[in-house]
């Protein structure tokens, strides 16, 4: 990315009373790093080093944490090839996040999120269903249900178990590091890592561990999707993760993206049903396309049981089913 379209970059602007990042320190981050770019300097220590404000009530309202996060990431992330498939280019440019172009501005965005919200059938993959606990492929074969903490993978087959991590005292290193870095996802991953205090808005659960009948771990879950922030992981033992950023201005045109640690985005979702704009009790199904490139193994479907219901808890708030 060249240094003018850092400066024509911008984020979703959340309005006052919405806790974000300082619209004024990041816009003079980005003008940093153009700056770099323009001196042909390389910006990966300016971008680990910086240090952006979270806020709560200004007039110039804040920017989407997560937005700002992904961009980040991305430019300290080298250069990469998509998966290969027939699907590459059209995988490799939809958006994931609330970022777009000055120059085009917000009543682009607008229509860009209501455009890929109605294309979401043209994306070639794999097509799934997620309605009433259950995950079906588009022959309606069950291939996961989710009740009461038990995971079932197919129709009355292996059954998995998914609980919180016991308690601080007794974590593994390896869950220690997962709540540590659920609580940067959380806080902003170019802020001081504190959250405001006057706003318990954002829980900040537990990690969870999905395992089977030997009581091996399958998976982890850390985060959540909540009031409009995507700081929800599933987090595998090898260490590979899957996070779900949202991209869409409500529930009518919002897209999730499950995205893997290397950048590769692996699965969509979107809301369906004409009653899907009003709460997260009536936008109940969830239509998911998976990434041609990748195989539907057990590990991903339970990955994908587990997450489909995120998309709808994104514009969950505390105050009802909101948003």
């Amino acid at each position: 990315m060249n240094s003018e379209k850092i400066r024509d970059t911008t984020f979703e602007n959340r309005g006052f009373g919405w806790w974000g990042y300082s619209v004024r320190e990041v816009d003079g981050l980005l003008r940093r790093i153009a700056a770099e770019l323009d001196a042909g300097r390389p910006v990966g220590s300016l971008i680990e080093n910086a240090t952006v404000r979270t806020r709560n009530y200004t007039m110039a309202g804040t920017y989407d944490i997560d937005a700002v996060d992904w961009f980040m990431d991305q430019l300290l992330r080298p250069s990469h090839d998509e998966l290969a498939g027939m699907s590459e280019d059209l995988w490799r440019d939809l958006g994931v996040t609330a970022v777009f172009s000055r120059s085009v501005g917000r009543k682009y965005f607008n229509k860009d999120c209501d455009d890929g919200w109605r294309n979401f059938g043209q994306v070639p993959g794999v097509h799934l269903r997620w309605e009433d606990g259950e995950l079906r492929s588009a022959e309606q074969q069950t291939l996961a249900s989710v009740a009461g903490g038990i995971v079932s993978l197919g129709s009355g087959g292996r059954r998995f178990t998914i609980r919180a991590a016991g308690s601080a005292g007794s974590w593994s290193p390896d869950i220690s590091e997962l709540e540590a870095r659920s609580f940067r996802d959380l806080a902003g991953h170019l802020s001081n890592g504190k959250l405001p205090l006057n706003n318990r808005l954002y829980p900040h659960n537990r990690p969870g561990e999905l395992f089977d009948k030997a009581e091996i771990p399958i998976l982890y879950t850390s985060g959540a999707n909540y009031a409009r922030r995507a700081y929800a992981r599933v987090t595998f033992p090898d260490e590979r993760w899957l996070r779900f950023p949202v991209r869409g201005t409500g529930r009518t045109n919002a897209i999730m993206t499950a995205v893997d640690q290397d950048g590769n985005k692996v699965a969509r979702y979107r809301l369906t049903g004409k009653l899907r704009a009003f709460s997260a009790r009536t936008a109940r199904t969830v239509e998911i396309t998976i990434h041609p490139g990748h195989p539907l193994t057990d590990e991903l479907v339970l990955a994908i049981a587990i997450s489909a219901p995120w998309l709808s808890s994104y514009f969950s708030h505390p105050g009802g089913g909101g948003g």
